[in-house]
């Protein structure tokens, strides 16, 4: 039996025919959605808060600000999704592995978008 009448042959061609712009996009976000879950797992945990009894009007508390950066983290990862899906094509043309496009894909989204962001506050201070 040849290397080519084995089955590894046909399993190689298998892997090589899966497209690597799906599998780099797949892994961006998985990291995205890894992100998200830490910043999920932060609004469960307890926390010693202080009581709000005595307040006058306002009180934010630890739980408060959790669920603050739970919105705010969310909005920022769904954006960094949608930038990685633009530099995941760009990347798994030039990168021959796709798990290593899809890491980069996530990681230049969450700059870009970071970017973008620190830009925007930067224009509206100066305005």
């Amino acid at each position: 039996m040849t290397w080519s009448d084995s089955g590894l042959n046909r399993e190689a061609t298998r892997v090589d025919r899966l497209p690597r712009y799906g599998i780099a996009v797949l892994v961006s976000f998985i990291w995205h959605f890894a992100a998200f879950a830490a910043v999920w797992l932060n609004t469960l945990v307890d926390r010693e808060d202080t009581s709000c009894d005595d307040a006058p009007s306002f009180c934010f508390t630890a739980k408060d600000g959790a669920e603050l950066l739970l919105m705010a983290g969310g909005v920022f990862l769904v954006s960094s999704m949608v930038v990685s899906l633009m530099t995941a094509a760009w990347l798994s043309r030039r990168i021959r592995s796709a798990v290593l496009a899809g890491t980069v894909a996530a990681l230049v989204a969450g700059v870009v978008v970071i970017a973008i962001l620190i830009a925007l506050f930067l224009a509206n201070i100066l305005l």
